[in-house]
């Protein structure tokens, strides 16, 4: 056992200072579409990134680089100079709006490069509808996922997803002036009906007999 001791002794030394395996850093981008139109986009990372931060919001503490933004619209998303290459379409219905996204590969492709040489990561985009079609490797509830890899090689022009919005505001609108108007309907024909019966007591026919029938009493 002795003469095995200084070969054990080296294999465990050996073992301390061998590297392990080396691990991805993890990104998570998020993009929360809200009910009145505007965006909420985060993105985590466990380093810092290596690109211009200027149109981001820095969030301090925590042991990950953590940035945020908020934006007004799609419209004022895609003006900005860091963005995900996405095109979005949006039709307006009566109580719904119909959300599309699309994959513009061409646009804002050295930031996209500059976060998936980051590390490895995600893409969520949650939406407050119902996710109808979607090219995501996964959909839960109201939010889809895609892998940063897979996004990097996605075809220009292919939809991420569609899903229908309803809008709140337009549908109490209009359930509101739909209860009022039943209320008008319902108190209309309750008059009308008691001018009928006003009518049928007071008219000048049913005077007219109510005296003839007064005389033949006096007689």
């Amino acid at each position: 056992m002795k003469k095995f001791f200084p070969l054990i002794l080296t294999l465990l030394f050996m073992i301390m200072l061998w590297p392990g395996p080396v691990q991805a850093a993890e990104v998570l981008w998020q993009i929360d579409l809200r009910d009145d139109g505007s965006i909420y986009e985060s993105l985590t990372m466990d380093q810092s990134p290596g690109f211009d931060t200027r149109e981001w919001k820095q969030l301090e503490g925590g042991e990950k680089f953590k940035l945020e933004r908020k934006l007004d619209n799609w419209q004022a998303y895609q003006a900005l100079s860091q963005s995900l290459p996405i095109k979005a379409e949006i039709k307006n219905y009566i109580v719904f709006k119909k959300t599309s996204l699309f994959w513009e590969k061409d646009k804002s492709a050295g930031f996209l490069q500059a976060v998936t040489d980051s590390g490895q990561g995600q893409l969520r985009i949650r939406i407050p509808g119902a996710i109808g079609e979607s090219s995501a490797d996964e959909v839960k509830d109201m939010t889809a996922t895609w892998e940063l890899k897979s996004l990097a090689a996605m075809e220009d022009g292919q939809k991420l997803l569609a899903a229908s919005v309803l809008d709140g505001l337009m549908l109490g609108v209009i359930l509101f002036g739909t209860g009022f108007l039943i209320i008008i309907i319902w108190f209309m024909r309750r008059m009308k009906r008691v001018n009928n019966l006003i009518q049928e007591r007071y008219s000048l026919e049913n005077i007219g007999q109510e005296e003839d029938l007064d005389e033949n009493d006096d007689w």
